[in-house]
């Protein structure tokens, strides 16, 4: 039986983060980097990904009802949509067929570096998704999506507070809070694709 991601001893995930930072340094191709995150997401099992559905879904309780459930779908689909279209790939073989290399090479590096930094900041929530490893998750399938597809972070559609969401708009994806970037520790915006809305 697989052993679960989520319950390696902190030393453990400090280790297992820092090896998987240094392999997804070293891709060059979509391809190669498609492949690295379909075989580290397959390591986590399904007990795992019900335990992340879980936290997810106790982070989201407090917020007010018609903004949970828009914000809920949003973000299932971010985790687990991606994380199913990896697996289908995977198993269709296109992800061999992901032609060129990874855009803009520095960014990504410095994407990496931040994803090492950001898994092993302590966790004060007691959630299972802000753990090291269940950050991890989060942060190789968001590097699927920006980094391989070159696609915004967030799904079309994802609501912010004040009525904004990500929009298509003559073919871009435009953000509302592309720019906030620096106010959230360890975000993604700045890798993000999307232009500001």
């Amino acid at each position: 039986m697989t052993r679960s991601r989520l319950e390696l001893d902190p030393s453990e995930a400090e280790d297992e983060i820092r090896r998987v930072a240094s392999d997804l340094m070293k891709s060059e191709t979509r391809s190669h980097l498609a492949r690295l995150i379909a075989d580290e997401i397959c390591r986590y099992t399904s007990h795992d990904l019900m335990q992340i559905a879980a936290g997810l879904r106790h982070e989201l309780q407090n917020l007010p009802p018609l903004y949970r459930k828009a914000y809920q779908q949003s973000a299932h689909e971010q985790i687990f949509g991606t994380h199913h279209r990896i697996l289908l790939m995977k198993r269709e073989g296109r992800i061999d067929t992901l032609p060129g290399e990874i855009p803009d090479p520095a960014l990504f590096t410095t994407f990496c570096r931040m994803v090492e930094e950001a898994c092993l900041v302590p966790d004060r929530s007691g959630d299972v998704h802000m753990t090291p490893m269940g950050r991890l998750l989060y942060y190789l399938l968001s590097c699927f999506l920006i980094f391989v597809m070159q696609e915004s972070a967030h799904p079309i559609g994802t609501p912010f507070p004040g009525g904004m969401k990500v929009e298509l708009k003559g073919g871009v994806v435009c953000c509302p809070v592309r720019e906030k970037e620096e106010d959230v520790p360890y975000a993604l915006c700045r890798f993000c694709p999307a232009e500001q809305s």
